[in-house]
């Protein structure tokens, strides 16, 4: 989601309308988003008004989509300005972008914690301890004979 209202400010920033901004966005997303901007525009040239279209969002892609779905009804409806509200959404949206970044950033160092002793103790004994434990044996005297 933080891609397409990002891709959303940018057209509505450019002066386009939210229902041209929509038509206008849903070719260049992702196959996982476009179905839903596929039933929004269907929506609206069934002729459905842009505040109704908009239910498809959630519908389709969960509650994630309600705040977008709620900003762009509420300015097809009440004729607020939906640049702003896109604006407060794309921030919020990259936050949250951010906080799952660095979760996925501090749970690195417990998955390379593995690889890393499987990989770095047995070189510390071949380095360290194979050559002491071999100048040890080399250094015990030999056994007597056997007659």
């Amino acid at each position: 989601m933080p891609d397409v209202i990002e891709m959303l400010v940018l057209v509505v920033h450019a002066g386009a309308s939210p229902a041209h901004a929509v038509t206008q966005v849903r070719p260049l997303l992702d196959q996982d988003v476009r179905p839903a901007f596929d039933a929004v525009v269907h929506r609206l040239q069934r002729g459905q008004r842009l505040a109704d279209a908009v239910a498809a969002l959630p519908e389709h892609l969960g509650h994630h989509a309600t705040g977008l779905a709620d900003a762009i009804a509420a300015a097809d409806r009440y004729g607020l300005a939906l640049g702003p509200v896109l604006d407060a959404l794309a921030d919020d949206a990259r936050a949250d972008r951010r906080r799952i970044g660095e979760a996925h950033a501090r749970s690195l160092s417990v998955k390379l914690s593995f690889p890393l002793v499987v990989c770095t103790l047995p070189a510390f004994v071949l380095i360290a301890i194979v050559p002491a434990v071999l100048g040890s044996l080399a250094s015990l005297p030999d056994p007597p004979s056997r007659p």
